[in-house]
């Protein structure tokens, strides 16, 4: 007897080239449909789909064998009383939102606006370390769309026959700090076993890289509380996304205590399929958490590549990604979002 076909599985956090994907919305949409995912969520970073693409998702793609969401995710400041300001780690991922919403398109606006002024500082920091880029390599990088750390890495490496000595440099000089230094050598250990385009975020590209100076944080956010409302007003339902970049700040009490005032909707419970392993801990308390308030919960392979998609579809990870399937349908069943912003019959 043969066994039952799996469930259809589904990617509710991905980003197209409206930010730092490598895929258009519509190409995203065929993709997915190549590889078996039945459910696809436009999640680009402080981006919604822009009018153009939402009104050719509405009039040539809902029949689509593939069903969108149209979404956001919004990096966000932290909530009030850790400070409320600036914070790389905390996103919120926001679907069934309403992209035409003003205050929501505002927010984006402002976004984008900072994101340049960001780029621009931190192209300034990788000059004075010897690097060669401009701020035009990374518009080009970013396709004129929203600019991020990934199109910075993208223009470094477009020009490695200049840029490939001072990366050598940076990791000899790193490896040499890690010599006694437990910590910093884990850190070393780790960067080398990953692809080198991920070397620089732990070099120079995040705030607790070798070199932290280089990195500059977001100069415009909202605190939690606010960015959910965004959402919130927006139609959508609002999730914590990718627990692990944000534990450092946000504590597992504190966590607990945000879905226990409902100040957030729900949480990611499979956050991209990188790392499984390292990983593990923070899913596992998620999924406590989940049990424990029974809150709403959403998940997908965080998908921006062809690399990601194929990852988050393969067959080593299909016991942790089986879990997304009716997770759209669920999400619309308990809460107050509608279809008007998807494909979803």
């Amino acid at each position: 007897m043969s066994n039952p076909p799996s469930p259809p599985l589904e990617s509710l956090h991905n980003h197209t080239t409206s930010s730092d994907g490598e895929f258009t919305h519509f190409q995203l949409l065929d993709l997915a449909a190549e590889k078996g995912i039945s459910v696809i969520a436009f999640t680009d970073h402080d981006s919604l789909p822009s009018p153009t693409i939402y009104q050719k998702l509405q009039n040539e793609y809902r029949n689509h064998p593939v069903k969108w969401i149209a979404g956001i995710e919004i990096s966000s400041g932290l909530p009030t009383e850790l400070g409320g300001g600036s914070y790389s780690g905390l996103h919120i991922v926001g679907l069934f939102v309403d992209p035409n919403n003003p205050n929501l398109k505002l927010h984006c606006e402002r976004a984008q606006r900072a994101r340049v002024t960001r780029m621009q500082k931190m192209v300034a920091n990788l000059n004075e370390i010897g690097f060669h880029i401009t701020e035009q390599d990374c518009l080009v990088a970013s396709g004129g769309e929203a600019v991020g750390r990934p199109h910075i890495v993208k223009a470094l490496f477009s020009r490695m026959e200049e840029n490939a000595p001072v990366f050598e440099r940076i990791r000899n000089e790193m490896k040499q700090a890690a010599e006694g230094n437990p910590e910093l050598s884990a850190k070393y250990e780790d960067m080398m076993k990953q692809e080198e385009g991920r070397h620089p975020y732990a070099l120079f590209l995040t705030p607790s890289a070798f070199m932290p100076h280089i990195y500059v944080d977001y100069e415009y956010t909202l605190d939690m509380d606010s960015s959910v409302r965004l959402i919130r007003e927006a139609g959508g339902v609002a999730l914590i996304a990718h627990y692990f970049t944000c534990e450092p700040k946000i504590s597992h009490e504190f966590l607990d205590s945000l879905l226990e005032s409902r100040r957030i909707d729900g949480l990611e419970i499979v956050f991209g399929v990188k790392e499984l392993e390292q990983t593990e801990r923070h899913r596992a308390f998620v999924r406590e958490l989940v049990a424990k308030h029974d809150c709403l919960v959403s998940g997908g392979g965080d998908i921006h590549t062809l690399a990601d998609m194929e990852n988050y579809v393969s067959e080593a990870v299909r016991p942790v990604v089986s879990t997304t399937a009716g997770m759209a349908a669920e999400l619309l069943r308990r809460s107050a979002a509608t279809r008007e912003h998807s494909s979803i019959e």
